[in-house]
């Protein structure tokens, strides 16, 4: 499949803006090539719930409790260990603009290249912050193709479009040449 899925429908940054994407009643699902400008560092993940519900997790946040253990307040049990689960917002750009995403675990491994847990003991266990760094910094500029959920949600009483990030591929640039050969052949056949 050069290029991606055959139902895939690529968008620049600037079109999900300027064709109101995300503002149906539906997501809209897009993929676009891009590249992560900005990570932000302070809130990168979250200590989740590890029960098990039927064949789910149940990842909802969790809290120390006095007695050094973690509290879900939704299972309403206390736990040992946690886990840790991205929750990135980062700036994706390309040539056309920037703005922001959201990418929670499966995608936020994919673009940092290793585990919330591990990046988190990094940061606030070891408090290695020239390794954290490193880290950060070798995820930003790469170009990815990813495959994005946009959707208008309401926080509060304001509405925003939510843009997730649902997969982060990094670019195959042959499979991306044929893509962009097979545009052109549309546009201009021989």
């Amino acid at each position: 499949m050069p290029g991606g899925p055959k139902n895939e429908i690529r968008k620049t940054v600037s079109q999900i803006k300027d064709e109101g994407l995300g503002r149906s009643d539906k997501p809209d699902w897009v993929t676009v090539k891009a590249s992560i400008s900005f990570i932000k560092t302070d809130t990168f993940c979250y200590t989740a719930c590890p029960l098990m519900i039927g064949d789910r997790q149940c990842n909802k946040k969790v809290t120390r409790s006095g007695n050094s253990r973690w509290q879900c307040d939704q299972c309403n049990q206390e736990f040992e260990e946690c886990d840790y689960r991205y929750l990135l917002q980062a700036q994706v750009q390309d040539h056309t603009g920037l703005t922001w995403v959201t990418s929670f675990q499966e995608s936020g491994e994919e673009i940092v290249g290793c585990s919330a847990k591990e990046l988190y003991f990094l940061k606030y266990e070891e408090q290695d912050d020239v390794r954290f760094a490193e880290i950060i910094r070798g995820s930003l500029f790469r170009e990815y193709l990813f495959r994005l959920k946009i959707k208008e949600e309401i926080y509060g009483d304001e509405q925003r479009v939510k843009i997730t990030v649902v997969k982060a591929d990094k670019v195959n640039y042959s499979a991306e040449s044929r893509h962009l050969l097979d545009l052109i052949l549309r546009i201009c056949p021989s």
